[in-house]
């Protein structure tokens, strides 16, 4: 896992292979949703489509 980029304006662009991206996506879907931010769950979903066999 990397970061490519990060913008002026704070934006940041990470590389992540399926197997780290599949690792996070778990991590974030174990805690509890009320212990998760909303850019957490955003990430989640992200990387749950990501992940889609």
């Amino acid at each position: 896992m990397e970061i490519v980029r990060i913008e002026n304006d704070g934006a940041v662009t990470v590389r992540m292979s399926a197997q780290d991206a599949a690792a996070v996506r778990d991590d974030l879907g174990a805690i509890w949703a009320n212990k998760v931010s909303q850019a957490g769950d955003k990430l989640h979903s992200l990387l749950e489509v990501a992940t889609e066999k």
